[in-house]
């Protein structure tokens, strides 16, 4: 078998399994009734864990000039890892393998995307990626749908079909990736991470956006918390809501991220980067006074839009803002960072609510969580203005490290989940 198809097999694989139980997560530590504190800890250490893991590994599996061992081990331990993530009954356990799933993930994603380097010619990369990221879309979808006539109302055991579909979806995986015949290796990071902080400053464009990224995404990781809260106690959504919630999210996605990507390259970004970094702030108010069903699809839907957005532009943006020949280990600063500021923003966000709950009503508190989160939000957009159009004769078409830079999803249902890969 040829090493595309099993590519684009595995990734149908991943996004019927993975993809799709990683959507409930979040609620799923509601239900097990963890605090605000308990939720923040739970997304800020799946993030952090993850941002960081892919700088760890990436530059690991470089110097061993291999990608199929990585490939094969991740897949396996995340296979245990699901399968454990399906049978824990505490937040405590929750958090714990979730930030080691995380981790591992992160180990899959940089050497998924370094082999697809590998193993297909710049010419035709771009096209591959675009055919393989619709089928994992597609097959997120399908999977979604199909869960939820497996849903029983149950809770504990509605979430084992998806967690064990996850680990499942992991098994395959590491006897397809062990198919793979590997031809080249070429190396991705180089260089020292420290000189390259040093000199931040001197790229004016890149420092300006770091700056206005990482500020707003402290206050964008602060509601984390509070989006699966709402979604289970206020709002007493089941495992079934999420599900089409999400389907409702993704979808929207596809469609913007279809439209944008042909007039992409014809337009200022700038202006397009300030008003998606504006619609973001609009969430937490969503979810601040949505009191519906049909009015948080419609609020997936918005979400879904805002992140089809940032895929497309902000990634174009940051592939002509960095320089060309170190444009890994600036996207690691970048990942890093985020990690550090998410970390941050969801235990701020989970203690503020945990104080908030204190001495007010869950409703109250959660109103006056997400007005603060949305004036955060809200100013840290204005630090977009500074960001302006580089001097390039023409644009980078979307390539491996646009996706290795993976912003997290806007207004997921369960909070700033991790894309698996």
């Amino acid at each position: 078998m040829l090493n595309k198809t099993i590519l684009a097999i595995r990734s149908i694989v991943i996004a019927v399994g993975a993809t799709a139980a990683s959507s409930f997560v979040g609620v799923y530590g509601v239900y097990l009734g963890a605090t605000a504190i308990e939720m923040g800890w739970l997304q800020s250490t799946a993030n952090a864990l993850g941002n960081g893991g892919q700088i760890l590994w990436g530059r690991i599996s470089d110097k061993v000039g291999q990608r199929r061992p990585f490939l094969v081990a991740g897949s396996i331990i995340l296979a245990l890892l699901w399968y454990f993530l399906g049978i824990v009954d505490t937040p405590l356990e929750l958090i714990l393998v979730y930030g080691l799933v995380s981790f591992f993930a992160a180990m899959i994603t940089v050497n998924w995307f370094s082999l697809i380097a590998d193993e297909t010619e710049s010419n035709v990369r771009g096209r591959f990626l675009a055919i393989i990221n619709n089928l994992s879309s597609i097959g997120t979808l399908l999977s979604l749908l199909v869960m939820t006539f497996f849903f029983s109302g149950q809770v504990n055991s509605d979430i084992t079909i998806a967690f064990f579909a996850a680990a499942g979806s992991y098994a395959i995986s590491a006897i397809l990736m062990g198919r793979i015949k590997e031809t080249r290796h070429s190396t991705k990071v180089v260089g020292s991470i420290l000189k390259t902080l040093r000199n931040l400053r001197k790229e004016r464009l890149f420092f300006n956006y770091l700056i206005a990224m990482n500020t707003q995404g402290y206050f964008w990781s602060m509601a984390w918390p509070m989006f699966p809260i709402t979604m289970v106690l206020v709002m007493k959504f089941t495992l079934t809501d999420v599900a089409f919630l999400t389907i409702a999210s993704i979808g929207s996605t596809i469609i913007i991220q279809f439209i944008l990507g042909r007039v992409t390259d014809r337009i200022q970004r700038p202006p397009l980067i300030f008003l998606n970094r504006i619609l973001l702030s609009g969430i937490p108010l969503f979810y601040a006074f949505s009191r519906t069903f049909p009015a948080f699809v419609l609020l997936e839907i918005y979400s879904g839009v805002i992140g089809g957005i940032q895929n497309i532009v902000m990634n174009s943006y940051v592939l002509d803002i960095v320089p060309e020949k170190q444009r890994a280990e600036y996207l690691s600063i970048i990942n890093g960072f985020n990690g550090l500021m998410y970390l941050a923003g969801a235990l701020t966000g989970g203690y503020l609510l945990s104080y908030l709950m204190s001495g007010l009503p869950l409703y109250e508190a959660l109103l006056y969580g997400y007005l603060i989160v949305f004036a955060g939000r809200f100013l840290s957009s204005l630090l977009f203005l500074r960001l302006k159009e580089p001097d390039v004769r023409g644009r980078a078409p979307l390539q491996l490290y646009a996706l290795l830079f993976r912003l997290k999803p806007p207004g997921s249902p369960s909070g700033g989940t991790i894309r698996f890969r």
